[in-house]
């Protein structure tokens, strides 16, 4: 990818801010904005670790190019449990819930990222009430989407 990109478009892309069926549950332009002019871009080569398992955290981000592994380790074994592309997203269940990290996640090619921290949220939150909203169902659609794929994956392990 180039060194610049359209912040708005690589967040409208992302099924963190797109339409689900509702007509409101689709951010408007002016709110897209508002948290693009807040995101700092995050560039990883790659092998770099974006975070670890246990990690405090305070940021979302939003792939905007690349790819990245989840993966998942305990004393002597770690397993990659999902595969992340543009335009998804992770790392919002920190936001929700304060709690550490659940999993590692490291770049398995160069990538680029669009970090939303915890004060960035709070922030659209307090300008735009219901695009808020509509991100937090958002999100509640995606981690129970992730929940349900791994009690299938469970299943079938």
């Amino acid at each position: 990818m180039s060194d610049e990109f359209d912040r708005v478009e690589a967040l409208q892309s992302s099924p963190l801010f797109a339409s689900s069926g509702s007509p409101r549950a689709k951010l408007l332009p002016m709110e897209v904005q508002y948290l693009a002019d807040l995101a700092n871009r995050r560039d990883l080569k790659a092998g770099d670790i974006l975070f670890r398992q246990g990690d405090p955290g305070d940021a979302m981000f939003v792939v905007v190019s690349g790819e990245l592994e989840v993966v998942l380790q305990d004393e002597d074994t770690e397993r990659v449990v999902a595969t992340l592309t543009a335009p998804q997203f992770l790392g919002e269940m920190t936001l929700i819930d304060k709690q550490p990290r659940s999993a590692s996640v490291r770049a398995s090619t160069d990538a680029v990222l669009l970090a939303l921290s915890y004060d960035n949220i709070y922030s659209f939150a307090r300008a735009h009430r219901m695009g808020f909203t509509c991100l937090v169902i958002n999100i509640a659609k995606t981690v129970s989407t992730r929940l349900r794929d791994m009690n299938v994956a469970l299943l079938e392990s």
